[in-house]
């Protein structure tokens, strides 16, 4: 067993080294690299990143780039490893004032476009590719990562290399792969899921990644690679399903994974009659993510399967806390957020209520313990499972249920197309199914939309909570 993901890079190049390792869209058309190919790209530029340490000894060895699912994501990530720094992606698709935000706080060496060109007018040499191998202590850090802000304000979380190989080891486990797969990449490399579950599988199985972004890159490739395996979030699972197999690339697909929010059993049914296994998973940026996974033995409608292999877990008044390698070591240069989440005994609390499943002990996520609505009558309810249903109607972007004035009240981001009152009728038929809270006798529209480059939304498509309800309804604390 690999103890880092570069070792596992290096294997492919000497055993697979003519083998095509990555497909990305470059001027107007897919674009292969083999394992080889790529080695030397990242050979020259870890010189490079060895020359900028040489000319500012005086910055730490961390790099910095904005990250936007391209070559130069996969380059400087495994030439970031090579020189022994810290990779410290940050979303091209959030707004400048949150880039440097993050950056600000990390410092370091940052990586610009035009210091990308200059790195690509030089070619290392094919003997050269495995020079300058830096060791590396597999519990030191890796990779800093930005938690999605569901919560909050976002945070640095610091992964060491141990955690990004062991997570990637039992995620493999859970869902095998082979070097004969290959495996469309839609989600953003600045965030754990892509990179633990594409990225990390990816080196260790040997498979071909296609590098992409979002329901345009899937359109823009998926058919030149009829990719066999892919992760998504539930708005792209629904919105393929509404496409044509051959033209959007969905004849050889076989395994279609699903995180940030849970899939409806009518969604299930829907790709299994297209030959598709639905994989469901679960976990958090802090824990390399994977918590859980189900397998292609046992996925179920509303479970995210059992604590994939190297992880404790214990259920305290519903909340769940989880303890293993796979934590993460810290949050950035944030040493009492850390405390609040890492007990001494090395409990991580995920801030998550959940129950096991009776018959199958597979875990059930029934929403974040600080959204859970209280009624006067001490009814409880959990805003996420309600919202989730919603979000799957035809017009709905997103969805958000909060008490306000007295009353629960159902807001809602539509498409600008979208027609009210078949959205009011179909809500309402969704609504009436479930009898735990009273429907509301109107819904609400949110105007302008809800934003990503307000931090409303979060790069897996789901609703910040607290920071709409800071934008769009001050006075509710």
């Amino acid at each position: 067993m690999h103890t880092n993901l570069l070792d596992a890079f290096d294997e492919q190049v000497q055993s697979r080294a003519d083998s095509v390792a990555l497909i990305t869209w470059e001027n107007e058309q897919p674009c292969s690299r083999t394992w080889r190919e790529l080695a030397s790209l990242v050979q020259t530029t870890a010189a490079h990143l060895d020359d900028l340490f040489a000319l500012s000894p005086a910055l730490p060895k961390r790099i910095g780039y904005t990250s936007g699912n391209t070559i130069d994501d996969v380059v400087l990530t495994l030439a970031t490893a090579r020189v022994g720094a810290i990779n410290v992606p940050i979303s091209s698709r959030t707004n400048p004032a949150h880039q440097q935000a993050c950056w600000d706080r990390v410092g370091g060496h940052w990586i610009s476009e035009e210091t990308l060109v200059e790195f690509g007018s030089a070619h290392a040499a094919d003997d050269a590719i495995f020079a300058n191998r830096k060791a590396t202590d597999p519990k030191s850090a890796a990779l800093i990562l930005w938690t999605s802000g569901t919560s909050g304000t976002a945070k640095g979380v610091t992964l060491s290399h141990q955690t990004l190989v062991k997570n990637a080891y039992a995620k493999l486990k859970a869902v095998p792969q082979s070097p004969t797969d290959v495996r469309l990449t839609s989600l953003p490399l600045a965030h754990a899921y892509a990179r633990t579950c594409d990225f990390g599988t990816w080196l260790l199985s040997g498979c071909t990644l296609v590098l992409t972004y979002g329901y345009a890159g899937w359109k823009q490739l998926a058919s030149h690679v009829q990719p066999t395996l892919a992760n998504v979030v539930p708005s792209l699972a629904n919105r393929l399903l509404d496409e044509d197999s051959k033209s959007f690339g969905l004849s050889r697909l076989k395994i279609l994974g699903c995180g940030g929010a849970g899939l409806t059993s009518k969604t299930f049914d829907r790709w299994a009659k297209r030959g598709v296994t639905v994989i469901q998973g679960y976990g958090c940026t802090e824990t390399g993510p994977v918590i859980c996974s189900a397998t292609p033995a046992d996925p179920i409608p509303g479970l995210v399967g059992r604590p994939v292999e190297g992880w404790e877990i214990d259920i305290r008044g519903g909340r769940l806390f989880v303890r293993g390698d796979h934590v993460m070591l810290r949050y950035w240069n944030d040493p009492e957020a850390t405390e609040q989440r890492i007990d001494r005994d090395g409990w991580f609390e995920t801030g998550d209520l959940v129950e096991v499943d009776a018959s199958s002990k597979q875990l059930r996520i029934l929403g974040r313990s600080d959204d859970v609505i209280v009624l006067p009558n001490g009814h409880k309810i959990f805003p996420a499972s309600i919202e989730q249903r919603i979000n799957l109607l035809p017009g709905i972007r997103q969805s958000m249920l909060i008490y306000r004035d007295d009353s629960l009240q159902l807001w809602l981001d539509i498409h600008l197309d979208a027609d009210h009152c078949e959205i009011d009728k179909s809500v309402r038929q969704v609504l009436a199914n479930d009898a735990s809270w009273q429907v509301p006798d109107q819904l609400h529209f949110f105007s302008p939309p809800l934003s990503a480059l307000a931090g409303e939304l979060t790069a897996k498509e789901t609703i910040c909570r607290s920071r709409i309800l800071e934008n769009r309804f001050p006075a509710i604390e």
